[in-house]
């Protein structure tokens, strides 16, 4: 019962102290919009505010957030799986690992507009925030897979060996030293996969997406809608992450 209550003062603490810092930068936004003294170059909270009402009203807004979330989804897929399979030949071939080091490096170090401009000119613009999603994923979790195959405990390895299939050794023996590393991986991947879709999105202006609309949105000078767009991107990131943890912590703990 104590516990209980404790827990449950810990947690409004915890609210009251994340509406006062969300209320201190409110009123520093509105003191700088009424420094400015322009809702065109820095709107106001209060019409910021009206600007994602409007959009959460509009059922055009859900159709761009369904696409760009479908483009986001099947570029991290894709560029998830590529990652794991390179892992497994780098961690199982030294060869390849020499070989490959080089091409992971230089995809890491690229800028994403670099391979948005790149893919425009070879590719359709509905298939390039795909493509560029995917290749900001595949080296993080190429990377955190290679070193968790590197770092798995050779007596367990070995035990399975004699005792398991190899089949059984992966279930029962890898991955449960492995996931944690790649989910950790995995959440931080998305977060990149999202900022390159939306990047991507922007630069490539395929027919319906978040991009395209931040896009107009600036073609216009509307700039309560630019932020309001801004926000909108930042909740659904936060969204997206909060929900990977969740279900990859109750996968954890389920048996």
């Amino acid at each position: 019962m104590t516990l209980s209550i404790m827990s449950r003062n810990t947690i409004a603490y915890k609210c009251i102290k994340t509406i006062g810092l969300l209320l201190i930068y409110l009123v520093i936004w509105q003191a700088a919009s009424m420094l400015v003294g322009s809702s065109l170059l820095f709107p106001s909270p209060h019409e910021t505010a009206k600007s994602l009402l409007r959009l959460l009203c509009d059922p055009l807004c859900w159709r761009d957030i369904v696409y760009t979330f479908l483009r986001l989804l099947t570029g991290f897929l894709i560029g998830g799986t590529a990652g794991i399979l390179l892992a497994v030949l780098t961690a199982k071939y030294p060869l390849f690992r020499w070989l490959l080091s080089p091409l992971r490096l230089l995809i890491k170090a690229t800028p994403v507009m670099s391979f948005v401009l790149i893919l425009l000119v070879s590719i359709v613009s509905d298939l390039v925030p795909v493509v560029v999603s995917a290749i900001m994923v595949a080296p993080l979790l190429w990377a955190t897979t290679e070193q968790a195959i590197l770092s798995l405990d050779p007596k367990l390895s070995e035990m399975g060996h004699v005792y398991f299939s190899p089949s059984r050794r992966l279930i029962h023996i890898a991955l449960p030293q492995m996931m944690p590393q790649i989910t950790a991986s995995g959440v931080t991947a998305l977060g990149f996969a999202w900022k390159a879709v939306i990047t991507a999105e922007v630069l490539s202006l395929p027919k319906f997406a978040i991009g395209n609309r931040m896009y107009l949105s600036k073609l216009y000078l509307e700039t309560a809608d630019t932020l309001a767009w801004t926000i909108l991107i930042v909740s659904l990131a936060l969204a997206m992450e909060l929900l990977l943890r969740f279900i990859t912590k109750k996968g954890r703990h389920d048996p």
